[in-house]
């Protein structure tokens, strides 16, 4: 049993997914943040966020994103979202999500 499980209709949802966030940090002070269904909506998400000593000591976001597209059967599936001004979202690949859970986190962001 999960305390936090997000089903297909939650994800699919982006007034409520947008609205979820998840962050997962490090000692050393890198961390990755971002929406549940990876779509960076603010100045500090990303997948690889760590600060830069030798330059400033602010964080710099080292990956931004990495988009995935399944090839099946010829058909091509873009797994990513990206948020562009005016409200719109491309290729809006969260639509392909059936469920996310903690050991699904784990997975995903682990070192």
């Amino acid at each position: 049993m999960y305390y936090i499980n997000f089903d297909k209709s939650q994800l699919v949802n982006l007034e409520y997914s947008l609205s979820r966030e998840l962050l997962r940090a490090n000692r050393a002070g890198s961390y990755a943040s971002s929406t549940i269904i990876n779509c960076n909506t603010r100045k500090y998400h990303g997948m690889l966020i760590t600060p830069q000593p030798a330059i400033d000591n602010d964080n710099h976001v080292l990956l931004s994103s990495l988009d995935e597209t399944i090839i099946q059967r010829e058909a091509e599936f873009n797994l990513g979202i990206h948020k562009y001004p005016g409200g719109n979202y491309n290729p809006k690949g969260h639509k392909y999500i059936r469920d996310l859970s903690p050991i699904l986190f784990q997975s995903l962001l682990s070192p």
